[in-house]
């Protein structure tokens, strides 16, 4: 059994701010966690993001994933290497990965 390190939503209609969460990985989305390790607000300019890091430090070593989002918030902490954002949301499209297919047989 792993552990997720995920954003929980709290807050009401177009009012969120998240809790940074460690929960096990079978547990539905709004169901048990295990530690509350931190919080964020997108809403407030710039936008606050407080977790406590002894604690993310000691579950990345327990081997807890943290979601892409979090793994983007912990890079601008400094408790992660940066994320580059443009390798997670840049899709190929179709005809990229049927040209990159083709040239990989010729260039070898």
């Amino acid at each position: 059994m792993g552990a997720k390190i995920k954003l929980q939503r709290k807050g009401t209609k177009s009012k969120p701010f998240y809790r940074v969460v460690v929960q096990d990985e079978s547990s539905p989305r709004g169901g048990r966690v295990i530690e509350v390790i931190g919080q964020y607000d997108p809403l407030k300019d710039p936008s606050v993001f407080n977790v406590d890091q002894e604690r993310t430090k000691y579950w990345l070593s327990q081997g807890a994933e943290p979601t892409d989002k979090v793994r983007i918030l912990l890079g601008k902490a400094g408790l992660l290497p940066a994320v580059d954002l443009a390798a997670l949301t840049k899709k190929k499209s179709k005809a990229q990965i049927k040209a990159e297919a083709e040239a990989k047989p010729a260039e070898g």
